[in-house]
């Protein structure tokens, strides 16, 4: 793939603002995290180690708060393979849950009580911190939890805007975050963007540069976008897109291929989970 320089871009409006909104969230986190007892860290099951946040769990840990790792979206991975991963990972307490499908519901409740009864003899209320990336399923977790939709859900990352809670049982407080991209993982390289919208951290629609995307998919993920779409492009992205976006007769005037709505395609489907890894 060849190099490319952008200068601008129709989507830098979104971008600056989710820059000018993010200062608030680290704050929003640090005092969730401050007030609860119990940590919920909800983790893409695709992506695992990759949107893991080291800074809320070095927080909570400094604090004593108890960690339960919450592997949602197990619908879309092997299980047998991720249950070897999270072995190797020595990540503990676990529980593997599915919002769309509903799995894994009854256990992760049971895994709440457990924990929180060590609360219950100093607390009359134990209050639930529920952290992670953005669009991982925090709200959705909620929701499918105590079974309405109590908290506000989009696929659109970040949508989660402030906090909010929503009583589990008579002596268990939920309470939401809006998804945090950890300090570090939020620069504005190329390459990090790439990173963060391939685990979903940002939106198919508010990427800059969605083609740098692609590619950096074909890199990490060899084969996967070329079986899914029946193409062989050597993982060359221009050529992927070149060929798909004439499948889907994205076109654009003179019969030119509109390689930003087929990259964009390509990111929309992998973050919704259409193309399996």
């Amino acid at each position: 793939m060849r190099v490319r320089y952008s200068f601008s871009s129709r989507m830098t409006g979104n971008i600056d603002n989710i820059k000018k909104q993010r200062p608030n969230f680290p704050k929003i986190v640090r005092n969730l995290v401050r007030v609860c007892d119990i940590v919920l860290e909800v983790l893409d099951a695709r992506f695992i180690e990759k949107t893991r946040n080291a800074e809320i769990e070095k927080i909570a840990a400094a604090r004593g708060k108890v960690v339960i790792y919450v592997i949602n979206k197990i619908d879309l991975v092997n299980l047998n393979e991720k249950k070897k991963e999270l072995h190797s990972l020595n990540l503990y307490p676990y529980v593997l849950v599915s919002c769309t499908k509903r799995i894994g519901g009854r256990a992760l409740r049971e895994r709440i009580k457990i924990e929180a009864k060590k609360y219950k003899t100093t607390r009359e209320r134990v209050q639930v911190g529920i952290v992670g990336y953005p669009n991982t399923g925090k709200s959705s977790l909620i929701n499918f939890l105590i079974g309405s939709k109590a908290a506000k859900t989009a696929q659109e990352a970040g949508f989660t805007r402030g906090l909010q809670k929503v009583k589990l049982t008579t002596g268990i407080l939920l309470m939401d975050t809006p998804g945090v991209i950890p300090g570090k993982d939020y620069a504005s390289t190329g390459e990090r963007i790439a990173r963060n919208a391939i685990v979903n951290a940002r939106s198919y629609h508010n990427i800059r540069d969605p083609d740098m995307v692609v590619h950096q998919i074909l890199q990490d993920y060899p084969g996967i976008l070329e079986k899914f779409y029946n193409i062989e492009a050597n993982a060359d992205s221009e050529i992927l897109l070149e060929q798909l976006g004439r499948k889907q007769c994205f076109l654009k005037k003179g019969g030119l291929v509109d390689t930003d709505r087929t990259a964009r395609f390509i990111i929309k489907e992998w973050q919704e989970g259409k193309i399996k890894i």
